[in-house]
């Protein structure tokens, strides 16, 4: 009998050791691949991301969580190198912010095969688990109903700076922003050219948009990223008339909005969203499925004293709207909406 219930007594120590070991050993593998510009979004993105992974893995005993940056550096064909590469290391989850995504689908397959989750970023494609998106063509219809509420009703001349040919996130951004101006009939579009998402060649377009319209109002862009080179242009060619539009949520380009000539932006702020893609890995890896296309919330940024305005001058009162302050605490501290609070 004794000898019975010491059998008993280490069989269940056993089985109680091997499941520790087995929660101890779930681990969750996460890489980003980033198109890898060198800008301050994608720098709050990776600082966001790498601030959420520390968290996570703290927060959590029973999941080893760790996480991998890569940097195209704008180059596709080094992107779809790194996927492959990737691939054959066989993380859990993959995002991939694709330069181009129509080349990415053999890739795509090739992940799934081996058991990889292919979240797309940014620009949805069909074939991969999951597309996270930033609702582009709303939040650029709501830059563009800003512009036309904030113009004042006189005759508004204003440039575009798109993103990258064939890219859908630049392009939906595109199609939004000159849909929204569109519900006015007093803002012109004088030019519209692609800035590839590079901070330099913004420079250089702002350079020349200056000198060939001199009496340009305002300069939109499909990122912030633009917007840094452009305000400094302005403002070292006297130009403190120049109104600005931008589209990122970046914290040194909102916090020129009190009383500045940066009229409107969009919440989507790096840091928030690394934030987001680890919370997200963590909830599929626990078995959650959200939705196959998530939205990420991406608000339109207004001070409060220009939402006044826009809203007498017949801006929607149902577009909702994040006074800086408010937007600037969401956009420094990702981990209130999406830390290990969150899912626990």
């Amino acid at each position: 009998m004794k000898l019975s219930k010491t059998l008993a007594a280490t069989t269940a120590l056993v089985s109680a050791f091997a499941a520790s070991a087995a929660l101890a050993d779930d681990a969750l593998d996460i890489v980003f691949i980033n198109d890898g510009h060198v800008a301050p979004y994608h720098v709050a993105w990776l600082s966001g991301f790498e601030d959420a992974i520390a968290a996570y893995d703290e927060a959590f005993d029973d999941v080893k969580v760790t996480g991998r940056w890569l940097s195209a550096e704008g180059s596709l064909e080094k992107m779809i190198q790194q996927a492959e590469v990737t691939i054959n290391e066989k993380p859990d989850i993959m995002f991939v912010n694709a330069i181009n995504v129509d080349a990415f689908e053999p890739l795509v397959t090739k992940a799934q095969a081996e058991g990889i989750t292919w979240i797309a970023v940014h620009s949805p494609m069909d074939s991969a688990d999951y597309s996270f998106t930033l609702g582009d063509v709303v939040n650029g219809t709501n830059q563009g109903m800003a512009m036309c509420a904030l113009s004042g009703g006189e005759p508004y001349k204003v440039g575009i700076m798109l993103g990258q040919a064939g890219n859908p996130s630049g392009e939906a951004r595109r199609e939004g922003i000159l849909k929204g101006i569109s519900t006015c009939d007093n803002v012109e579009v004088v030019a519209e050219q692609p800035a590839d998402w590079d901070t330099v060649k913004a420079q250089s377009i702002a350079e020349n948009w200056l000198t060939q319209f001199p009496d340009l109002d305002a300069i939109s862009g499909v990122t912030d990223g633009y917007m840094y080179p452009s305000i400094a242009i302005a403002a070292n060619s006297g130009r403190d008339d120049l109104h600005f539009y931008g589209y990122d949520g970046d914290i040194p380009i909102m916090q020129q909005m009190e009383g500045g000539n940066v009229k409107a932006d969009i919440l989507l702020s790096g840091t928030r969203e690394g934030w987001n893609f680890v919370q997200m890995a963590y909830r599929i890896h626990k078995g959650e499925t959200p939705d196959k296309v998530y939205d990420f919330f991406t608000p339109l940024v207004l001070s409060e004293e220009n939402h006044k305005i826009a809203l007498e001058n017949g801006f929607p009162e149902d577009v909702q709207v994040y006074y800086v302050d408010q937007a600037l605490e969401v956009a420094q501290n990702g981990y209130l909406e999406f830390g290990p609070d969150s899912v626990k």
